[in-house]
């Protein structure tokens, strides 16, 4: 099982303490006015950039969650998950924009960090997807180790809070970065409805992994997986979304040229699902995961703050 990093634990008290103040406030001033309704705060926050620029895009969402240097910390490890699974270009919509995973490997870079990895379990032939998605060409000239893991690069691990999902083969740069970024692209998919952050994890895992999840419960898979493999940041390409026959399209497409910044990932897969004008309702998983902890999937209880770039 992954042992918690001191960005975990630190979260962790960091939250135990706001909760604390929060609380103790409520308390007071619950005493002093006992007819007075306290207004719930949102349990969730989100940025969502709206633009055409995607690398002027991706810099204003990084400022308003606090800067690059809050996540990129010199001689670290990072790992980005895109999705590069399909053959298809950029203007299809089947994968992340490369665009958006050049912007994050140059800032890292710039910020000395020890490694920027970048595993993805492909449906398509690597050598052809990384080609066509833009992917490759996006990456030259720098340093990051874009891959397709070979079956001694997972690593089991338990998933203690699963429901159905015990354990799973897990890439291993992905376990052991200090920075995990979960940057899908939003779309349509067949067997999960849509395809977006915890859904992404998909292409971290082996292949008997996966067929496991597709065997016994896609959706629960999903969720339960997503108690175990937690991104210290979410990033969801949304410049362009594939309204059907996704995963793989070509599909009809839509443009709302956003990107979506959370740390919650049920928030951003929650958000992200009503550009598709669905709930969680919609999407089990989304709602599967909330009950298992792992985020907040009340769009009311989601401060959503919107930044043009």
């Amino acid at each position: 099982m992954k042992r918690e990093t001191r960005h975990e634990r630190s979260s962790a008290n960091a939250i135990g303490r706001r909760t604390f103040i929060k609380t103790g406030a409520a308390a007071a001033g619950a005493a002093a006015m006992p007819d007075v309704a306290l207004a719930e705060e949102p349990r969730s926050a989100i940025v969502v950039v709206h633009g055409t620029d995607i690398a002027k895009m991706v810099e204003a969402g990084m400022a308003r969650m606090g800067g690059w240097d809050k996540f990129f910390k010199p001689g670290t490890k990072v790992a980005l998950k895109p999705n590069i699974a399909w053959n298809s270009t950029p203007e299809q919509g089947g994968n992340t924009h490369p665009d958006i995973i050049r912007a994050f490997v140059l800032a890292a870079e710039a910020r000395k960090v020890k490694q920027v990895a970048i595993p993805e379990n492909t449906c398509h032939p690597e050598k052809k997807t990384f080609v066509t998605s833009g992917v490759r060409d996006a990456l030259k000239g720098t340093g990051a180790k874009l891959y397709r893991p070979k079956p001694a690069d997972y690593r089991p691990v338990a998933v203690p809070k699963g429901r159905i999902c015990k354990e799973a083969k897990v890439a291993g740069d992905l376990l052991d970065a200090d920075c995990l970024v979960n940057m899908p692209v939003a779309k349509h998919h067949g067997g999960a409805t849509l395809s977006l952050s915890m859904k992404n994890w998909m292409g971290a895992i082996d292949n008997s992994s996966r067929r496991s999840w597709h065997r016994n419960g896609l959706h629960q898979c999903i969720a339960d997986f997503s108690t175990f493999l937690k991104p210290t940041l979410v990033v969801i390409d949304a410049t362009r979304i594939m309204l059907d026959n996704g995963p793989q399209g070509p599909g009809r497409l839509a443009h709302p040229h956003e990107i979506i910044f959370a740390t919650d990932p049920v928030a951003a897969d929650t958000y992200a699902a009503s550009l598709f004008k669905k709930t969680p309702k919609d999407v089990p998983h989304i709602g599967l995961a909330a009950e298992l902890g792992v985020g907040c999937a009340d769009i009311a209880k989601i401060k959503v703050e919107r930044i043009e770039a």
